[in-house]
């Protein structure tokens, strides 16, 4: 037997022989896993995360349960997430529970877009998913579950670093981290390094399925490799060149340079990952922007076909059937949907102007908005109005549309995390007998 093929295998059967991390897809993947890894917690709970809306009280109650174990449970949690603030029900119930919570303090990071957990010291949960209804049922989102030891210890290490309010020295590590920035002589990070090093490093393909695509360097960088014969491919969610700059118009640049370009309106991509020549990808938190790379907590993964065979290959596969189901142009740009569509199908519309036809089974009315929803979960599809045209819709309102059948046209689009339809006017609701 030829020495190059006994050393392929023995490094195959020692990959297969460590901890292999497990990748988590979702929406496929639910949030039971989730709820269930963390009834598994014995002693310690830490977890950092970006956005948590009240569609996830489930994981609130899982969290409580383990604090009436005897679990220490910390949470840390961006302060000002983009569009908003942090749930002030979430972070009530928390601290009902007996959680420690702590918001991020302000100026460390542009946001703390991790979304980690560490189990115990024993298991660590992290990659794109925020703790929403749209992570779990609408978007693609990647997560990596791992037992690896020197994985788990340097996410708890950063985890405590950050508790703190400390910085700490990332310059040696074995993941990938944001903010790639040297301060007071601390490397902070290396995420921008592992980014473009993968992308220039690449001599065939590179594979991306991305949230955002605004970076300079990045879109530059992948120009030069379609220019030195590199088969690129990105697929990503639609969105509306004219209201959001995040995706499409460095992805229709890039189509321009020679990418092949996709857009994937169902499950919305909130994905951040790159595969370079089908055997290198980078999976976690990181969005391909200046503030994603340079000032906010970020963290990845680099997974690889030979060290960590059963993530990667379920990765790819996932990635292959995106392309496979993205089409070329743009639904933001394209008619609207003939027909009417019960509204349960409104996020496979997501871009598009669509009639959709359903029960209002809620209503809400908040300060500066108010909502008619198809369903009582929290991340049912809604129908929102602004004050200045609540006196154009039937009195009291919304009140008066509780209960009743109601078709709804507009265009199809997530704020948040949820799938919405704005209603500027009466000619856009319909109540039906």
């Amino acid at each position: 037997m030829r020495p190059l093929f006994v050393l392929a295998l023995t490094l195959l059967s020692l990959a297969f022989a460590a901890p292999q991390p497990a990748l988590w897809v979702q929406p496929s993947g639910g949030v039971e896993p989730l709820i269930q890894l963390i009834d598994t917690a014995e002693s310690s709970i830490r977890l950092k995360i970006y956005l948590w809306t009240p569609s996830r009280m489930d994981v609130v109650e899982a969290l409580g349960r383990a604090v009436k174990r005897g679990v220490e449970v910390r949470v840390l949690m961006e302060r000002e997430p983009a569009g908003g603030r942090p749930s002030m029900e979430v972070i009530g119930a928390l601290r009902d529970r007996g959680v420690e919570l702590r918001l991020s303090k302000p100026f460390r990071f542009v946001f703390v877009h991790e979304k980690s957990m560490v189990i115990d010291d024993r298991v660590a949960w992290f990659g794109s998913g925020n703790l929403t209804g749209s992570t779990f049922k609408a978007n693609r989102e990647y997560m990596l579950v791992t037992e690896r030891p020197d994985w788990v210890r340097e996410i708890a290490r950063v985890f405590d670093a950050d508790w703190q309010g400390q910085r700490i020295d990332l310059s040696h590590t074995r993941l990938v981290w944001s903010p790639d920035r040297v301060v007071r002589g601390v490397r902070e990070g290396n995420a921008r390094e592992k980014v473009l090093g993968l992308i220039r490093g690449a001599r065939k393909t590179l594979f991306l399925e991305q949230a955002g695509m605004v970076d300079e360097e990045v879109i530059a960088a992948l120009e030069e490799a379609v220019a030195r014969g590199v088969d690129v491919r990105l697929v990503g969610s639609p969105a509306d060149p004219k209201e959001n700059t995040y995706f499409v118009p460095g992805a229709e640049r890039l189509r321009r340079a020679g990418v092949r370009l996709r857009y994937l309106p169902s499950p919305y991509v909130h994905a951040k990952v790159i595969v370079a020549d089908g055997n290198t990808a980078l999976v976690g938190s990181i969005n391909m922007s200046q503030s994603s790379m340079n000032a906010n907590r970020e963290l990845g993964a680099i997974l690889t076909a030979a060290g960590e065979p059963r993530a990667f290959f379920r990765l790819l596969r996932t990635m292959e059937a995106d392309w496979k189901n993205a089409r070329p142009d743009n639904p933001f740009l394209l008619p609207p949907v003939e027909g009417v569509a019960p509204w349960t199908e409104a996020p496979k519309y997501y871009g598009r102007v669509v009639t959709v036809e359903g029960r209002i089974a809620q209503v809400e009315s908040r300060t500066g908005v108010a909502f008619l929803k198809f369903d009582t979960t929290p991340d049912a599809f809604r129908l929102v109005f602004f004050p200045r045209v609540y006196g154009d819709f039937d009195q009291p309102f919304p009140e008066a549309y509780l209960g009743k059948k109601v078709r709804a046209t507009g265009r199809v689009k997530i704020y948040a995390g949820y799938y919405e339809m704005i209603i500027n006017s009466p000619s856009q609701l319909e109540v039906l007998p």
